[in-house]
């Protein structure tokens, strides 16, 4: 039999649309769920008939009469659909009053109360115990140092010419068959830390054979039956003091605590000294950084700065206090610079010794005041291209009464001078007043450094002489006068400028030096031996200015010849090349020129144009090695003008001006550090 086409089709599409419907029921929980008229069943429900939501799961049983009906839903056949088979419909969201206004939280919201919302997942609460016991462990003890090896090669810097009284000379060899000296020393500095809590903390510097010459203490030294000669000697031991060298194998530098109270940092032992630049205290690292003619430091932001080829150091018996105000550090001290003779009971190596008399102390009073940024502040606001200014004045007054001359010699433990008079010979009165400002300054925007330090000392010694006088009980001197009055008036200063080029790479410096002179003969870096005053002469003034010992200019000139910048200006341009991984050059020029021609050996004011040059390495897992070279060409200031002291040669041999040749030298060194 024949099937119409159009009855195909329709069965068709009936047979596609019956699945398609039965699904289209299930509606999601979010949906609202619509009242639906019955599909092809052709009935109408009732419209007095209010919509009920159906309850059960296939128990086919009616809901109660008191609850309203539910509507119901017809599928394709005309049947009602079981009322336990519809799904329960959710509660419909009120409608939005303003679609663009922020959601409200339920009224029932703990939040609305002031509560915290609930802890995320995996969330705990610790206690505080907990918290504390689970902080990372305090580090008892921190060591730093370096291990330093240098050798040192000096040609003809005694400049050809003889050694002459009261000025100064570097040494001929000893034999004088050589112009060349050459030789290599160490030194392995410890400096550690034990942090006893993370507010106190106790420090030392330690040297272990500092400085010590290799090949000096050779077991043929002191001679002995098994090395009667040296050339027998089969390798070294350790120097003791007394015995095969001046100072023994350890030496404890500097011990010092430190205590952070809620109000400042308090300081107290023998600990370094240092401000400014370091062109009078200057504790040679770590707070130095030495911009010298050898590049030492890699950094000049870190936080240990080191000076591998410092040798002094200024050290201070010191109790001082730290605090901030407004800013700006404000930390007063007091030094124990000299306590004089002091006495214990003999045949006792135990017990307190104490001082034998207040009179003969000198002691240091000090304020400083300054704007010191943190390395660390500092590159942050350069990268910002910010402005860092920082400033300070450090300001010292010393005093002195009475002179223990006689101290100086090697035994303080002798018994206390006998009673009746004040003190005896070994006593002369000093009356000494001093009075030292130093005020520093350093500019840093973008990369340019420009850094000041400008020192004044100025006062008086009531009575300069050496030589102990007696004194009445009242103590008036009634021997010998104690020497006459000496008035000081001392001035110092430097400028720094540099500027970074080239990513770092490229660093031009200039840097001017001043120390105040005298128009006595003789530079003065040794007082007594190289004095600038003379009581015959009517000059009662000591007014020539030292650098410290640490502060570096130059490789001969004044640290090798002169011992340290006095009496003169000097003015040094630098430039430093950093290559690349550590690798640079660094090469300065040095004009020196004497403030009075009469304090020089050539009664003329030019002493010399060095030039020193510096290669240098840093390697990352902390070595360092370094190769320096020297050349001073002296000017008419070093010239020798024979016995007389007057320029011109009148013929005979002790008057002969003597010319002075070149001077060179070579350093090299080998440094790990840590």
């Amino acid at each position: 039999m024949r099937i119409p086409l159009l009855t195909l089709i329709a069965v068709g599409i009936l047979a596609i649309a019956v699945p398609f419907a039965a699904v289209a029921q299930e509606k999601p929980a979010t949906e609202s769920p619509q009242p639906q008229q019955g599909e092809g069943s052709g009935e109408k429900k009732a419209a007095t008939e209010p919509p009920q939501p159906q309850q059960g799961e296939g128990s086919g049983e009616k809901k109660a009469a008191t609850e309203p009906p539910q509507p119901q839903q017809s599928e394709g056949s005309g049947e009602k659909k079981a009322a336990e088979e519809k799904p329960a419909s959710p509660v419909p969201l009120p409608p939005a009053k303003d679609r663009m206004a922020p959601l409200e939280p339920p009224e029932d919201d703990d939040l609305l109360d002031g509560a915290l919302p609930p802890p995320p997942p995996g969330f705990r609460e610790v206690s505080m115990d907990d918290a504390t016991a689970a902080k990372p462990p305090l580090n008892v003890l921190d060591l730093h140092g370096y291990l330093r090896l240098r050798g040192d090669l000096m040609s003809g810097l005694h400049l050809g010419l003889d050694p002459r009284d009261l000025y100064p000379q570097f040494p001929k060899s000893a034999t004088g068959k050589e112009d060349t000296l050459a030789g290599a020393n160490m030194r392995f500095r410890l400096e550690p830390t034990i942090n006893i809590s993370e507010d106190v903390r106790i420090m030392a510097q330690i040297d272990m054979l500092d400085n010590l010459i290799l090949g000096s203490t050779p077991d043929g030294y002191p001679q002995n039956a098994y090395y009667p000669l040296v050339v027998f000697s089969q390798g070294q031991v350790p120097p003791s003091d007394g015995f095969n060298a001046t100072k023994d194998s350890i030496l404890v530098k500097r011990v010092w605590g430190e205590v952070m109270t809620p109000v400042g940092l308090l300081r107290f032992g023998r600990m370094g000294s240092h401000w400014g630049l370091g062109i009078l205290a200057n504790d040679g690292g770590p707070a130095h950084f030495d911009r010298g003619p050898l590049v030492t430091q890699p950094d000049p932001f870190g936080t240990t700065g080191k000076c591998f080829d410092c040798d002094y150091g200024s050290t201070a018996d010191r109790i001082m206090f730290i605090t901030k105000i407004f800013g700006h550090y404000v930390v007063p001290m007091i030094d124990f610079t000299s306590e004089g003779p002091y006495s214990y009971r003999q045949n006792e190596t135990m017990g307190q010794p104490y001082d034998l008399d207040q009179l003969d102390d000198v002691n240091s009073w000090i304020i400083a005041v300054a704007k010191r940024d943190k390395p660390e502040d500092i590159r942050r606001a350069l990268e910002q291209d910010e402005l860092v200014l920082n400033y300070g004045l450090h300001f010292t007054f010393r005093n002195q009464a009475y002179d223990a001359i006689e101290f100086q010699t090697p035994d303080p433990s002798r018994d206390p001078p006998p009673q009746g008079a004040l003190q005896t010979e070994s006593y002369a009165i000093r009356e000494a007043d001093v009075y030292i400002p130093d005020v520093w300054v350093r500019l840093m925007w973008q990369k340019l450094r420009v850094e000041l330090e400008l020192v004044m000392i100025a006062g008086r010694i009531g009575y300069d002489d050496r030589v102990g006088n007696l004194l009445d009980e009242e103590g008036n001197p009634i021997g010998p006068l104690a020497g006459e009055e000496l008035d000081i008036l001392q001035f110092g200063g430097v400028l720094q400028a540099d500027y970074s080029m080239l990513n770092d790479s490229l660093i031009l410096g200039l840097e001017l030096g001043f120390a105040s002179g005298d128009d006595s003969p003789h530079f003065g870096v040794r007082p007594f031996e190289e004095k600038q005053y003379e009581h015959a002469r009517d000059d009662h003034d000591v007014n020539n200015f030292r650098f410290n010992l640490d502060y570096h200019v130059d490789l001969i000139l004044w640290r090798q010849i002169v011992g340290t910048v006095t009496d003169a200006f000097y003015v040094k341009p630098t430039l430093q090349y950093n290559i690349a991984g550590g690798l640079g050059t660094k090469v300065s020029a040095i004009y020196s020129s004497a403030i009075y021609k009469d304090s020089t050996r050539g009664k003329s004011h030019p002493l010399g144009l060095e030039f020193n040059l510096d290669f240098f390495y840093f390697s990352d897992d902390k070595f360092h090695a370094g190769l320096s070279y020297g050349i001073l060409i002296p000017f008419s200031g070093m010239t020798d003008l024979g016995d007389d002291m007057i320029p011109g040669d009148d013929g005979r041999d002790f008057n002969r001006d003597t010319d002075t040749d070149i001077a060179h030298r070579i350093l090299c060194r080998f440094v790990l550090y840590f």
